[in-house]
């Protein structure tokens, strides 16, 4: 199973759309970290406090036009007791200072937002490794090396699962360096402590887990339909369109939703938009258990089919 695994994995990293792949994202990344270099800079106490004061004579004139009609507001729409100008100054809103400074802090907001597109690619990956296979014949082919179908299958499936596991922690570490000179240079990297570090490898690694179940199941669909269309239709219907319709016509559904606990999972806490929610661990275990199932359910099918 060893040496099944290792030829899986060299072909795997063999691929064309897996290079085509990273040399995309390492392109995407460089962009984004010299663009955030070049917009990040340090304010002194002066411009700082210049900066303050522009916002509040700019939240006072929006208040003071807002009072003098400018915004079309209706006086009946002011509630009894409450003057116009308490009412525009609540309709205006808090202002808020911008902050050009980088923080590197903020890498672990980064790395959340990122997870969700990192996880769709190596679903389409995993999707793509096994659709293209079975469009060029190799699976026939390897038959005739390894006829025991069930270590075939589970050798793929594994293969994708760690190439996504080690090719997003990848990803996540370049985007850390990425964003490093921007803080250290031109920002700010106070705040890097033990436990922030700590956070932040926790969110990365449950976040290379979710996208080695990700690159499993879209594998493992590409083994039931043979192609990588269907699967990533599949993926994309239930994803897109089943689930968040099931989450708005049921919100109980919320506790079994995919993308719900995958994103309870890899944030390590209640996301703002779940109302019923499940602990890190039994969130993770519910993802791993559908792909478990899905899994299964594709090793039945190519143990039954013919394949010629």
């Amino acid at each position: 199973m060893k040496a099944l695994l290792s030829v899986e994995l060299r072909r795997i990293l063999a691929r064309r759309v897996v290079r085509i792949a990273a040399l995309a994202g390492l392109l995407a990344i460089l962009i984004a970290g010299g663009t955030l270099f070049a917009r990040s800079h340090r304010l002194d106490p002066a411009a700082r406090r210049a900066l303050e004061q522009q916002v509040a004579a700019d939240h006072q004139a929006a208040i003071a036009a807002c009072v003098n009609g400018e915004f079309g507001i209706p006086v009946d729409e002011v509630p009894p007791g409450e003057t116009l100008e308490q009412f525009c100054r609540d309709f205006v809103g808090v202002p808020e200072i911008p902050d050009p400074t980088f923080h590197l802090i903020a890498f672990q907001t980064i790395a959340v937002n990122l997870s969700g597109l990192f996880i769709v690619l190596f679903a389409v990956l995993g999707a793509t490794l096994i659709g293209a296979e079975w469009h060029a014949g190799t699976i026939t082919t390897e038959l005739t090396w390894e006829p025991r179908r069930a270590r075939l299958h589970l050798a793929k499936v594994l293969a994708a699962a760690a190439f996504a596991l080690v090719g997003f922690v990848a990803l996540q570490v370049l985007v850390g360096l990425a964003v490093t000179p921007a803080a250290v240079l031109r920002g700010v990297t106070r705040g890097m402590d033990a436990s922030w570090l700590w956070s932040t490898a926790g969110v990365v690694a449950r976040g290379a887990v979710v996208a080695a179940l990700a690159a499993a199941a879209g594998a493992s669909i590409a083994f039931i339909g043979r192609g990588t269309a269907v699967a990533v239709g599949v993926l994309f219907v239930y994803l897109a369109v089943l689930e968040p319709m099931f989450r708005g016509v049921k919100p109980w559904f919320q506790r079994w939703a995919v993308y719900d606990n995958a994103a309870r999972f890899i944030m390590g806490q209640t996301a703002g938009f779940t109302q019923h929610g499940r602990t890190t661990v039994a969130a993770g275990v519910l993802i791993g258990m559908y792909v478990g199932v899905l899994a299964a359910a594709s090793l039945a099918a190519f143990q039954r089919r013919d394949v010629t």
